[in-house]
């Protein structure tokens, strides 16, 4: 086989393979972590857990319904679950949710769930969480294994 056809079919099997896998791995990254990487890593904000006067929700305050200074239910919820992560859920259905369409001319990424952009974005008062978008770091990951495969291709001719 000659090396025009070998890259022929690096440009239209391969490359959009690279950049589907790469992209969904890096989505999953980032939830694991918790935070954003693009140049460098940004950590997500933590979830809200004191009321609108500043009173701490996790824990009670006196032992009218539990101990002091052990957790509530909400606390309970709470407690060493992830970011982004539902209790009762399933807990990784956003997580899990992410797609990619891979064709010659384009990879599409994409989930079923509405409230993604939200999340991403910072909308609707909350406080941005983003874990899909432009990055450095990703794109420094997807040259590098294209580095990798074209290397081998002209290596191996």
């Amino acid at each position: 086989m000659n090396l025009f056809v070998k890259l022929r079919g690096f440009m239209q099997r391969d490359l959009p393979a690279i950049i589907e896998t790469e992209g969904l791995n890096f989505i999953k990254k980032n939830f694991r972590d918790q935070g954003y990487t693009d140049r460098s890593f940004k950590k997500w904000k933590d979830r809200k857990t004191v009321d609108s006067k500043g009173k701490d929700l996790t824990r009670y305050r006196t032992n009218k319904v539990g101990t002091i200074g052990t957790l509530t239910k909400f606390g309970q919820k709470q407690n060493g679950r992830a970011i982004l992560t539902g209790h009762r859920t399933g807990g990784n259905k956003l997580k899990n949710s992410f797609r990619a369409r891979a064709t010659a001319s384009e990879v599409k990424f994409s989930t079923s769930k509405e409230y993604a952009e939200q999340h991403n974005e910072g909308k609707g008062h909350m406080p941005k969480r983003q874990f899909i978008g432009n990055s450095a770091y990703l794109n420094n990951k997807i040259k590098s294994k294209i580095t990798r495969t074209l290397n081998n291709i002209f290596r191996n001719g």
